[in-house]
């Protein structure tokens, strides 16, 4: 089905979810017979969704352009990212599903848990470059509060759109760094569409580096007698 909305000279980026809310995330980017697909997520209910297990975008305009779709890329393993693929895998075809390091052992774990539900996985590193139709993918690491948080670049016909994925700006982390050269150099090169995380932008100061985090952890554990419970997202696994 053609987007009517978009001309064949033209881009189509839009939110199946995502978008001015923490969950479900899944950005959609389209030219002409070619469609990406970045994350895959689920929203966990609030208290006004009660007996609401999890929430997911509707898939209907996927559904209807399944043939268009050329790759569902995961830029990291939370499950505001990744969470919804068994729910999308069982509505629309997914030629194939590109994720890195632990995201992908999150996901294949995560399929084990629905037989009978197959999909084509394969890994990329930041150094893989993907053909996809008309579209050329790249990659760059970011920090985040789970290892292996990528940023995408979508080469196009019409421009460089940049997906950030989920970020901070972390000058010592407890992880690999951020390869802030290779964003830089992606900026001096041009960008047409930046898609980046918000999530407490509107704060003025850092966000508090992982290495602080980790020294405050250390000083804790030295000064307390008896037993330790602690409670993190599994997932934070530097902190772990």
């Amino acid at each position: 089905m053609q987007n009517q909305l978009i001309n064949s000279s033209e881009i189509g980026i839009f939110a199946l979810g995502g978008l001015g809310e923490v969950g479900k995330n899944m950005y959609c980017i389209e030219y002409q017979n070619d469609l990406i697909i970045v994350d895959s997520g689920l929203l966990f209910p609030d208290e006004y969704l009660m007996g609401i297990d999890y929430v997911i975008p509707d898939y209907t305009y996927l559904i209807e352009n399944q043939e268009k779709i050329k790759a569902l890329v995961i830029s990291h393993g939370h499950e505001d990212h990744i969470g919804a693929i068994p729910f999308l895998l069982k509505q629309v075809r997914i030629p194939v599903i590109y994720a890195s390091g632990l995201s992908l052992g999150l996901i294949k774990n995560k399929l084990e848990d629905y037989h009978g539900l197959y999909a084509n996985l394969q890994e990329y590193t930041e150094t893989s470059v993907l053909k996809l139709g008309e579209f050329k993918i790249e990659f760059f690491r970011t920090n985040h509060s789970i290892p292996d948080s990528f940023g995408i670049k979508m080469t196009t016909p019409v421009g460089v759109i940049v997906h950030t994925g989920d970020f901070k700006f972390d000058f010592s982390p407890t992880g690999t760094e951020a390869n802030f050269h290779k964003m830089a150099q992606i900026g001096q090169e041009g960008v047409l569409c930046l898609l980046s995380d918000s999530t407490n932008s509107e704060l003025e100061d850092f966000t508090t580096s992982e290495m602080v985090v980790s020294e405050t952890i250390k000083d804790l554990f030295t000064s307390i007698n008896g037993r330790i419970i602690i409670a993190t997202f599994a997932s934070n696994v530097h902190r772990v």
